[in-house]
């Protein structure tokens, strides 16, 4: 057992062939006929072969697991940036309302007399608002890196059954060099099976594995629950980030202070007030000054 262990960890050169034939031609010359003639049975080196292929598939099986656990630790790791970037103080908008927005940036601040007040509000928000981008900036980052994580489980999956199909494939060699030596160096080859019990085993999936399931769930977990919070997040700072463009065709509503002021002559009949001023429209102002002037 321990030769063939140090034969089946070398890199499968064809000597490695030579030599389990030559050990297929000195067994069928020392062990008993039964051995190698009951397809119900398995030669003792076969039953080597697949044990020595299921420790091999048993480490790349602890090589996956030590990758999920490395890879669900940085996601884990990228959920707590997230996390502590989303719940930031600085980014949330204030408490009581909305706050103006900075200078240029609408109709509000082409008036230069603002309250000291409003100016330090305008400050405040302008800062808010590059504190609330890098923030930003940083949770799609370690968002992305999760996202990039599941491809990397995905690449582990498929690199551990390309490692397992290579065993499965490296005992078939060897058990059919064997075989063959025993073939050639029995006396009653024709009484010996085509196939012995335990010469052919199917590989599995690894996809339906549940080491494979649970690494696509927790990571997939980790990466819904922090869109989740990103959601939500966006909803609380990005209104006041990004206002909403007025409808097409709305005007601004101008309030009553800021309405124009009516001037005398404007508009048709100038109104009631004006004949009390200048005299009433049917000429009595003018008849009295008239008068006046007869009388002089």
């Amino acid at each position: 057992m321990a030769f063939l262990s140090r034969l089946f960890k070398r890199a499968d050169p064809p000597a490695e062939r030579e030599e389990a034939h030559r050990r297929g031609m000195r067994d069928a010359r020392e062990h008993p006929l039964s051995e190698f003639t009951d397809p119900g049975f398995q030669p003792a080196y076969v039953t080597e072969i697949r044990a020595l292929a299921r420790e091999e598939i048993t480490r790349v099986d602890r090589r996956l697991a030590a990758t999920r656990t490395a890879l669900l630790e940085r996601a884990l790791g990228e959920r707590e940036t997230i996390l502590r970037e989303l719940g930031r103080a600085d980014t949330r908008p204030p408490v009581n309302g909305h706050a103006p927005p900075p200078s240029g940036d609408g109709p509000a601040s082409a008036d230069p007399f603002i309250s000291i007040a409003e100016s330090r509000a305008r400050r405040e928000e302008a800062r808010r608002r590059v504190l609330v981008e890098e923030s930003n900036a940083g949770v799609q980052r370690s968002r992305a890196r999760i996202e990039h994580l599941t491809q990397e489980w995905e690449s582990a999956l498929i690199e551990r059954d390309h490692e397992v199909e290579a065993v499965h494939a490296r005992a078939e060699r060897l058990i059919a060099a064997y075989k063959s030596g025993v073939l050639r160096g029995h006396p009653r080859k024709e009484e010996i099976p085509s196939l012995w019990k335990g010469e052919v085993v199917a590989m599995d999936a690894t996809g339906d594995r549940p080491a494979a399931v649970s690494g696509r769930e927790e990571i997939g977990r980790i990466l819904r629950e922090v869109e989740a919070r990103i959601e939500v997040w966006h909803a609380e700072v990005l209104p006041r980030e990004l206002p909403a463009a007025p409808e097409t065709g709305t005007t601004p509503e101008i309030t009553r202070q800021d309405a124009p002021k009516p001037t005398p002559g404007d508009g048709p009949g100038d109104g009631p007030g004006d004949g009390s001023k200048d005299g009433s429209k049917d000429g009595s102002g003018d008849g009295s000054k008239d008068a006046a002037g007869g009388g002089g």
